[in-house]
Protein backbone atom coordinates (compact mmCIF):
# COMPACT_ATOMS: atom_id res chain seq x y z
CA UNK A 1 0.00 0.00 0.00
CA UNK A 2 1.20 3.47 -0.88
CA UNK A 3 0.03 6.42 1.22
CA UNK A 4 0.24 10.11 0.40
CA UNK A 5 0.15 12.43 3.41
CA UNK A 6 0.94 16.02 4.08
CA UNK A 7 3.35 17.07 6.81
CA UNK A 8 0.72 17.36 9.53
CA UNK A 9 2.10 16.39 12.96
CA UNK A 10 -0.29 13.44 13.23
CA UNK A 11 1.14 11.99 10.04
CA UNK A 12 4.76 12.32 11.13
CA UNK A 13 4.52 11.17 14.75
CA UNK A 14 6.55 8.20 15.97
CA UNK A 15 3.34 6.27 16.70
CA UNK A 16 1.99 6.79 13.17
CA UNK A 17 5.34 5.96 11.57
CA UNK A 18 5.71 2.80 13.64
CA UNK A 19 2.17 1.63 12.83
CA UNK A 20 2.71 2.25 9.13
CA UNK A 21 5.99 0.35 9.24
CA UNK A 22 4.38 -2.61 11.01
CA UNK A 23 1.57 -2.67 8.44
CA UNK A 24 3.97 -2.47 5.50
CA UNK A 25 2.64 0.90 4.39
CA UNK A 26 5.04 2.94 2.29
CA UNK A 27 4.93 6.73 2.21
CA UNK A 28 5.25 8.63 -1.02
CA UNK A 29 7.54 11.62 -0.50
CA UNK A 30 6.31 14.82 -2.08
CA UNK A 31 6.90 18.53 -1.71
CA UNK A 32 5.15 20.27 1.18
CA UNK A 33 1.98 22.16 0.32
CA UNK A 34 1.69 20.18 -2.89
CA UNK A 35 -1.48 21.17 -4.75
CA UNK A 36 -0.67 18.40 -7.26
CA UNK A 37 -2.08 15.93 -4.77
CA UNK A 38 -5.10 17.91 -3.71
CA UNK A 39 -8.09 17.54 -6.05
CA UNK A 40 -10.03 20.12 -4.05
CA UNK A 41 -7.79 22.93 -5.35
CA UNK A 42 -9.53 23.18 -8.76
CA UNK A 43 -12.90 23.08 -6.98
CA UNK A 44 -11.86 26.02 -4.77
CA UNK A 45 -10.96 27.95 -7.92
CA UNK A 46 -14.36 27.22 -9.49
CA UNK A 47 -16.12 28.06 -6.21
CA UNK A 48 -14.35 31.43 -5.92
CA UNK A 49 -15.03 32.27 -9.57
CA UNK A 50 -18.72 31.45 -9.31
CA UNK A 51 -19.10 33.40 -6.06
CA UNK A 52 -17.46 36.43 -7.68
CA UNK A 53 -20.01 36.20 -10.51
CA UNK A 54 -22.90 36.62 -8.05
CA UNK A 55 -23.84 40.29 -7.83
CA UNK A 56 -23.47 41.63 -4.31
CA UNK A 57 -21.63 38.61 -2.93
CA UNK A 58 -18.77 40.81 -1.75
CA UNK A 59 -20.93 43.45 -0.08
CA UNK A 60 -21.08 41.75 3.32
CA UNK A 61 -20.07 38.59 5.13
CA UNK A 62 -23.70 37.45 5.12
CA UNK A 63 -23.93 37.89 1.33
CA UNK A 64 -20.62 36.09 0.87
CA UNK A 65 -21.76 33.21 3.07
CA UNK A 66 -25.07 32.87 1.24
CA UNK A 67 -23.34 32.97 -2.15
CA UNK A 68 -20.82 30.34 -1.03
CA UNK A 69 -23.57 28.03 0.21
CA UNK A 70 -25.54 28.50 -3.03
CA UNK A 71 -22.55 27.77 -5.25
CA UNK A 72 -21.44 24.79 -3.16
CA UNK A 73 -24.93 23.28 -3.23
CA UNK A 74 -24.98 23.63 -7.02
CA UNK A 75 -21.91 21.43 -7.51
CA UNK A 76 -23.01 18.16 -9.07
CA UNK A 77 -21.51 14.80 -8.16
CA UNK A 78 -20.23 14.63 -11.74
CA UNK A 79 -18.32 17.92 -11.34
CA UNK A 80 -16.70 16.76 -8.13
CA UNK A 81 -15.88 13.36 -9.60
CA UNK A 82 -14.17 15.07 -12.54
CA UNK A 83 -11.48 16.28 -10.13
CA UNK A 84 -11.30 13.39 -7.68
CA UNK A 85 -11.22 10.77 -10.45
CA UNK A 86 -7.70 11.90 -11.34
CA UNK A 87 -6.23 10.99 -7.95
CA UNK A 88 -4.67 7.71 -9.13
CA UNK A 89 -3.04 9.54 -12.01
CA UNK A 90 -1.86 12.30 -9.68
CA UNK A 91 -0.26 9.87 -7.23
CA UNK A 92 1.52 7.93 -9.96
CA UNK A 93 2.70 11.15 -11.60
CA UNK A 94 4.26 12.26 -8.30
CA UNK A 95 5.82 8.81 -7.88
CA UNK A 96 7.25 8.90 -11.41
CA UNK A 97 8.55 12.43 -10.80
CA UNK A 98 10.17 11.21 -7.56
CA UNK A 99 8.25 13.75 -5.51
CA UNK A 100 8.79 16.72 -7.80
CA UNK A 101 6.25 18.79 -9.71
CA UNK A 102 3.88 17.27 -12.25
CA UNK A 103 1.43 18.50 -14.86
CA UNK A 104 -1.25 18.65 -12.17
Amino acid sequence: MLVVEDGAPGHTSKVASQAQSELGIKKLPHPPKSPDLNPIEPLWYVLKTRIADIRGSGNSLDNLWEAAKKVWDEFTPEEIKKYTATMDDRVWAIKDAEGWHTKY
